[in-house]
């Protein structure tokens, strides 16, 4: 009996979350799993991992292109080949990175209009693991006062003032705090490393790490890659004298 109520638990569980996927808009499926902000029902449209790194497919191609006496890739060559490696968006979605729709309705026409096919594709593709993929969707978030992926002084600012405020409300003390904060351009989206040197053991490195996560959070936009939550301003606290794989140095 109990055997039997699990199950149709589990039943109940997989279609409640197959019903969500089907009722999602067109540009949430086009835009999977964190491409889009609402704000007062308007749709800004942000780069997803996918399509920042179909974008540098593009971009290589089209380099490739120039000056070469071979054909270049046709379109649908292009998509068979993006295909292989699992990165194909479509160009007409790619190109949406920085738009804005007045609203979810419109967003939605707009991309149905334009990639229509490959979003059935993605919707039928997600609703085959319906509970997996909402499961990495409620892993993204964008703060309120994200304005894109900052460059390293920006960060740097930013590290900055949230460390000052810290300190000012006595969530942290007093201390010699070293801020440091780079790029990250390996692949995908744009990202800021941003360092902490400080004081202390383990948990009160543990604890400069908290506040200052916190801190942050209206800055920064959790981005999700391969099912993994990645912060677009990645924040690590080490002990002073550390290297940045948390080695200690001298």
């Amino acid at each position: 009996m109990a055997l039997r109520s699990l199950f149709l638990t589990r039943t109940r569980s997989l279609r409640h979350a197959a019903a969500v996927v089907a009722s999602l808009p067109a540009y949430q499926i086009a835009l999977w799993p964190d491409g889009w902000a609402l704000e007062d029902g308007a749709v800004s449209v942000h780069d997803t991992h996918a399509m920042a790194e179909a974008r540098r497919w593009f971009e290589l191609v089209g380099r490739n292109a120039q000056g070469r006496p071979r054909r270049p890739l046709s379109d649908a060559e292009l998509a068979r080949a993006m295909r292989m490696h699992g990165v194909f968006v479509p160009r007409p979605v790619v190109d949406m990175a920085g738009r804005r729709f007045a609203s979810e309705q419109v967003a939605s026409v707009a991309l149905q209009l334009v990639a229509g096919d490959w979003i059935g594709e993605r919707r039928s593709a997600l609703m085959a693991t319906p509970e997996r993929a909402l499961a990495e969707r409620a892993l993204a978030w964008i703060g309120s006062r994200h304005a894109g992926p900052p460059d390293p002084d920006t960060a740097r600012q930013l590290l900055a003032q949230a460390l000052a405020d810290c300190i000012g409300e006595g969530l942290l003390p007093t201390a010699d705090y070293r801020l440091h904060a780079r790029a990250d351009d390996r692949f995908g989206i744009r990202r800021c490393r941003c360092y902490v040197e400080a004081d202390g053991g383990p948990e009160c490195l543990a604890h400069v790490q908290d506040a200052l996560s916190t801190a942050l959070i209206p800055w920064n936009r959790v981005v999700i890659r391969d099912g993994i939550a990645a912060p677009l301003i990645a924040l690590q606290v080490r002990s002073r004298g550390a290297t940045s794989d948390g080695r200690r140095v001298g």
